[in-house]
């Protein structure tokens, strides 16, 4: 078990260096999500996709079902960065068997997250996927993909499903049209 933990603490050093000049992004996202419970409608959603470390992110939908819109927002909302991790969670290495590696983040202060599995390659360093589990029994997971833009690992493609009380829909994503380290404003990222 030592042996896991010193493996698992190198994977997270690993992890929070990963794109160790990649400060902010903006990038177009594609998704398409379609409803599996009433009103089992399919949409196709575009937007912009904001990042500024060390934790903001925020996706403005440019064309949507409103509805859905918001319900995705919310998930890319939780997305942490591994470098937050610890400031965030209490993280738990469940696994590693040198490629790859599960973590358990439970989070410091009470919320509608109870708890979230996290993925990791070992050899990239990068989370695969990422399962959060809701205070109401609901949960939301994604999968990522990778590619590399100016040198980065950007995440390039997703695959999720999401079961809240009231709708479960499939997701897939593609991002794409990234802009490495434009100029941010902290205003882009504050609630309306």
């Amino acid at each position: 078990m030592i042996v896991v933990a010193i493996a698992a603490t190198a994977l997270l050093a690993r992890m929070e260096s990963v794109n160790p000049n990649l400060h902010a992004f903006t990038a177009t996202m594609h998704a398409h999500v379609a409803m599996k419970s009433f009103p089992f409608l399919t949409a196709d959603v575009e937007g912009t996709y904001y990042y500024k470390e060390p934790d903001k992110n925020k996706v403005v939908f440019t064309s949507s079902v409103p509805m859905v819109a918001q319900q995705f927002d919310k998930l890319y909302a939780h997305v942490d960065n591994p470098s937050q991790w610890e400031g965030k969670y209490v993280v738990t290495t469940l696994s590693d068997d040198g490629r790859t590696a599960h973590f358990k983040l439970v989070p410091r202060k009470r919320g509608n997250v109870v708890q979230i599995d996290a993925t990791a390659d070992d050899k990239s360093a990068t989370v695969t996927s990422m399962r959060w589990s809701y205070e109401n029994g609901g949960y939301a997971q994604m999968d990522n993909r990778y590619g590399r833009v100016d040198g980065n690992l950007v995440v390039e493609s997703q695959s999720g499903h999401v079961e809240e009380p009231g709708y479960t829909a499939d997701i897939s994503t593609t991002i794409d049209g990234y802009k490495i380290n434009p100029v941010l404003s902290d205003s882009l990222f504050e609630s309306p």
